[in-house]
């Protein structure tokens, strides 16, 4: 019953996207909250429910076939992942008066694609998904104002999107038993005779370059750090699908014989992307680019997550594989949940203060006091602090690290090592790169006298930045709330028992847990002991802006000082110049990758346009042959 009521919320969904044309934008943009909002009601209630795996077949699909639906325990934590944070998005995209009638539709063409990708069951309901994903994505990032900047984007996301789905159902398709017809063949005939020799080595390949395409991992990372508000959705929940189709296809549809060494390909990407991530935003001076590409960071560390599940899977060792399952959920919920804030947050600043420059941004708690203290509230749960959100997941994936150590011989035990020491890298990059956004957007004194007047957002925006802050703080101190949708999926994957609801996680019965609330009581203290010895001054005190440091000189004609002279983004990116400067190999070789998938990704675009018909759009082409691609892939496999 729950998954027939999800099919029709998805053709809702499709019907909102077609009506967009002729409806009210405000039936539309609401429409789909309502519709997202229900969905997620749907999904909790089945899953507070633990019922069975459903199974729908819809009057749809190939020549002789349907297309299947299915709703078990490890899809239904991700559709939730996805339409909870849709309303708030949805609600924002009324307030956007500056899109197109296709920017409009793609928002709820984009949500039925991905709710789609997620409920497949066989590779051509698969196929059909992630070519929806590819085509609305373009839609919901082309934009008429920012023609120059967005419009690349769109193409590049369009061609990478087209990459990416054909290299999954590719590798959906070599994973199908010889002995069943090609059209026949579904999730379940896969489980039971999983890919062995070199097919899983060609599945392991093609899922880790799709999957990197659609979550954004490095190399294929360049299209993120030029989105821009319009596309908060994009970034901040739909990267997750990406991840998902690795929890599907690694974990689940190969089973449980496959060797050692699949774990490391993912510790590799997931180590270089969590460093990248946070890197390249302190660098960045718009507000949305940081904010975006920073969400790298916790995508690295859920993909090394599932690295260590698959060594532990393969070592017999279920304990280790639930913790790194564990903390990869609540890296993906810390992401959903903080990034999908703060881009928010930043659309609200940009739309209050009237530019998103770093260097023209600043003192914005003051005259935007809810979405200054909401972005706060995101970056301290994004930065990994304790007790916020993202620190659960990075404390289960050190628990997971440090017991992965008993696994392999020397060279196993030496890349966890390095992994533990990326990770412990990639946090402290993500904080500072936190402490700059922090500092430079909403602390200290408005650098312009726009900013200086900028206006709260109104009413319905600041509702949906709080309720967002009011669950990402709930969950931080509650990590066991948010384990507990996914539980019964990860524990059937990792092969054990999960965490569930728990006011502290531990990695064994016996040792020591992390307890957020007792660390939240004790820094409330600790912050109450020092606003009274803070109030308490005596005479010879004077007080001090925050971010005051750099201030020049007042001249007699400007007796407040210069707020230009402050502590900006470049100052925080010149020491990382330093550092890197005498290494430049490194960064360079990361720019030629990214550059390489971006020039493939423009090309994949200018392909589909020469060879497009009149009547026929280069994005519909590039799907059609996206599905061409992959159907021949799968009938020489078959």
């Amino acid at each position: 019953m729950v998954l027939t009521l999800l099919a029709i919320l998805i053709a809702a969904l499709v019907g909102l996207a077609i009506a967009s044309v002729v409806v009210p934008r405000r039936v539309v943009t609401l429409g789909t909250a309502g519709v997202c909002g229900l969905g997620g009601l749907l999904v909790l209630a089945s899953l507070l429910a633990r019922g069975q795996t459903a199974m729908l077949a819809l009057p749809v699909g190939p020549p002789g076939g349907a297309a299947h639906l299915t709703l078990d325990p490890l899809g239904a934590p991700f559709l939730l992942l996805l339409f909870v944070p849709a309303v708030p998005c949805a609600v924002f995209a009324d307030a956007e008066r500056d899109g197109t009638p296709a920017t409009l539709a793609g928002l709820p063409a984009w949500l039925a694609a991905m709710a789609l990708t997620v409920l497949a069951d066989d590779a051509f309901t698969l196929a059909l998904g992630l070519g929806g994903v590819g085509v609305a994505g373009w839609l919901l990032l082309s934009r008429r104002e920012e023609a120059d900047e967005t419009g690349g984007v769109a193409r590049s996301y369009l061609g990478l999107a087209a990459f990416s789905a054909v290299c999954l159902v590719a590798a959906v398709a070599l994973m199908a038993p010889p002995a069943v017809a090609w059209l026949d063949c579904d999730y379940g005939a896969i489980r039971a005779a999983p890919p062995e020799g070199w097919r899983a080595f060609a599945v392991l390949v093609l899922s880790l370059i799709g999957a990197a395409g659609l979550a954004g991992l490095f190399p294929a990372h360049g299209w993120v750090s030029r989105t821009g508000s319009a596309s908060a959705l994009l970034v901040g929940v739909g990267t997750n699908i990406g991840i998902y189709v690795l929890f599907r296809v690694l974990l689940d549809l190969c089973g449980s014989a496959q060797p050692q060494w699949w774990g490391a390909p993912l510790l590799l990407i997931g180590a270089v992307s969590a460093v990248i991530g946070p890197l390249r935003a302190t660098f960045e001076m718009h507000l949305e680019p940081v904010l975006a590409i920073g969400s790298l960071h916790q995508m690295g560390l859920a993909v090394m997550g599932l690295g260590v599940a698959l060594f532990a899977h393969a070592a017999d060792l279920p304990q280790v594989a639930g913790l790194a399952l564990d903390a990869s959920w609540l890296l993906l919920v810390t992401h959903a949940l903080c990034r999908t804030l703060l881009l928010l947050c930043a659309g609200a600043a940009q739309r209050g203060a009237g530019t998103r420059r770093l260097d023209r941004l600043g003192g914005l708690i003051h005259r935007m006091p809810v979405t200054g203290s909401c972005a706060l509230a995101g970056l301290f749960g994004a930065a990994m602090l304790p007790p916020g959100l993202g620190f659960a997941g990075l404390w289960l994936l050190f628990q997971s690290l440090l017991g992965a150590f008993r696994i392999g011989g020397f060279g196993l035990q030496l890349l966890i090592a390095l992994a533990v020491l990326v990770v412990a890298l990639s946090a402290s990059v993500a904080a500072m790169a936190a402490v700059q956004l922090a500092g430079v957007v909403f602390l200290g004194r408005p650098r312009t006298p726009r900013t200086a007047v900028a206006e709260e957002v109104p009413r319905a925006l600041r509702l949906c930045v709080i309720s967002l802050a009011t669950l990402t703080g709930l969950l931080a101190i509650l990590p066991g709330l948010a384990l507990l949708p996914a539980t019964q999926g990860l524990a059937r994957l990792a092969n054990g028992s999960g965490h569930g609801m728990s006011l502290v996680l531990k990695p064994a019965v016996e040792a020591p847990g992390y307890a957020p609330i007792a660390i939240a009581g004790l820094l409330a203290l600790v912050c109450y002991v020092l606003l009274w010895f803070s109030r308490r001054r005596g005479p010879g005190h004077r007080r001090e802006p925050a971010w005051s440091g750099g201030f020049a000189a007042p001249p007699p004609w400007m007796p407040f000082g210069d707020p230009a002279t402050q502590i900006g983004a470049a100052s925080f990116a010149e020491p990382l110049h330093r550092i890197l400067g005498p290494w430049p190999v490194v960064p360079g070789a990361i720019d030629l990758v990214q550059t390489s998938f971006v020039r493939l990704c423009d090309a994949l675009c200018r392909a589909s346009r020469a060879a497009s018909r009149p009547g026929i759009p280069g994005s519909i082409a590039v799907t059609l042959a996206a599905l061409v691609v992959a159907i021949g892939v799968w009938l020489v496999a078959s």
